[in-house]
């Protein structure tokens, strides 16, 4: 008994001198490549997670790998940045992938497990993120990615807590309400920088609750999400949706206000404040009361009333005009305006668009709830979007669409790179060919219509000294 138990351990110990070391060593069992817009891919499977150290040796990429090989590997990668790649033996327990490009190239290597990969990207574009320091707690980023093997391009601005630049919206349409191009109103108004900002329509209907210095400008009664600066504060708020009323105490009624500074139409209640314009451009089918210091102070039915800093007009048509006629001047009067947040109803700015994109410093993009149109909230587009970081950094990104250079992004994608890029929270704003960002008098990206589009609201940087 002793002597076969004595020949079994010779028998074993001769096999394991002669059994191969790499049936216990990692190995690499396979490699293919990709081809994207933006770079050549080669993957590596191995086995199990092993160690890797790169390095470049004239125009080649060595990557120095701690798995064994069973015969040596290559692709035949037809892509005018590479001319051959070779997975090699070194030794029994290593290999070494030389990668021969054609000129020098930009390259990454890291590590991918569930399944364990080492994966090699080769770019064909410049991924680059170079930053401007433009002074006073505001900066410029422009940043060339490789998304996935799709190429982006990104304009950002960067605008600190003690900057000396204070945020505010403004009409496109520079003193009135309407559309105008960005690049004239920023120079007009002297803003440092700017980006557009809210949905609009032809007319140039504003589609979102606005604010600015207090003053209702939009409203919008679908829940949508805004970029709100309270006491100060700059952020992104959601579940704001518009309930205004008309009190009107002598009639014992109260008007549902319908639209704020834009076109009157059928059955509606719309307030003009003296953003709108210097007049209502109303015809006389309806009735307009202007109210002031709480009083109706005059009734028309002409159309078209006279608007100033002092007083509001309510214009309304059919029953609701019918209702107005009965008032006599003197009556107590006034317009009673909510969101359904103290915060965001004290609040100096609120700019709505939407969808929220982050929240919690996590993706949660809200079209749905939100009730964004379908060709906003899908597809890939150029895209505008604003965030805040947790010190109060407010971060505003433009990405480029629509070109070879640039596809632009998914709602998705851009919720990810406002997380890069360290916001908190963040929020959409319109989009596609509106998608623009000034700098110094400057257009930064390009506006995928080929030029501007004329914009209802902007959002600018204004210095706090002015």
């Amino acid at each position: 008994m002793l002597q076969t138990k004595y020949f079994l351990k010779i028998i074993l110990t001769a096999l394991l001198i002669l059994l191969p070391v790499q049936a216990w060593a990692a190995t690499v069992n396979k490699m293919r490549y990709s081809s994207s817009p933006t770079r050549v891919r080669i993957v590596l499977d191995t086995d199990e997670k092993v160690k890797y150290k790169d390095e470049k040796q004239g125009s080649s990429i060595v990557v120095n790998i701690d798995a064994a090989v069973a015969k040596e590997m290559s692709e035949k990668v037809k892509d005018p940045i590479i001319k051959s790649v070779v997975l090699k033996k070194d030794g029994r327990k290593a290999s070494k992938l030389v990668v021969s490009l054609n000129k020098e190239q930009q390259y990454k290597v890291f590590a991918l497990q569930q399944p364990n990969r080492i994966v090699l990207d080769i770019y064909r574009i410049l991924v680059t993120k170079n930053t401007v320091n433009q002074g006073k707690g505001l900066q410029y980023t422009f940043w060339q990615d490789d998304m996935e093997g799709l190429p982006i391009q990104m304009h950002i601005l960067e605008v600190a807590p003690n900057s000396d630049y204070k945020i505010l919206p403004f009409s496109g349409a520079i003193d009135r309400n309407g559309r105008g191009r960005l690049l004239k109103a920023v120079n007009t108004l002297g803003a440092k920088a700017a980006v557009n900002a809210s949905y609009f329509d032809t007319s140039g209907w504003i589609i979102g609750n606005l604010k600015i210095d207090g003053e209702w400008l939009g409203m919008e009664d679908k829940a949508r999400s805004a970029f709100v600066i309270a006491d100060g504060k700059p952020q992104i708020m959601k579940d704001l949706a518009y309930n205004g009323s008309v009190m009107l105490p002598a009639l014992g009624v109260k008007l549902h206000v319908k639209g704020i500074n834009r076109e009157r139409i059928a059955e509606d209640v719309v307030i003009y404040t003296h953003y709108f314009g210097p007049s209502t451009r109303t015809n006389s089918f309806g009735c307009e009361v202007r109210i002031k210091d709480g009083k109706v102070a005059e009734i028309s039915k002409a159309g078209n009333l006279r608007i100033d800093k002092n007083s509001v007009i309510v214009s309304a048509h059919g029953t609701n005009a019918k209702i107005l006629e009965q008032l006599q001047i003197g009556d107590r009067a006034s317009v009673q305006q909510t969101l359904g947040d103290t915060v965001a109803d004290k609040a100096e700015v609120v700019l709505g668009a939407g969808p929220m994109l982050v929240e919690d410093g996590k993706r949660n993009v809200r079209s749905v709830s939100e009730q964004i149109a379908g060709d906003i909230a899908y597809g890939r587009a150029p895209r505008t979007a604003i965030g805040v970081k947790k010190d109060g950094t407010v971060v505003i990104l433009v990405a480029d669409g629509r070109r070879t250079n640039s596809v632009g992004m998914t709602l998705d994608e851009v919720a990810r790179y406002m997380i890069k890029l360290g916001a908190v929270s963040a929020l959409n704003f319109d989009g596609g060919g509106s998608s623009e960002m000034v700098l110094n008098n400057k257009i930064l990206n390009n506006p995928s219509d080929g030029n501007e589009r004329a914009v209802s609201v902007g959002l600018g940087l204004f210095s706090k000294k002015n």
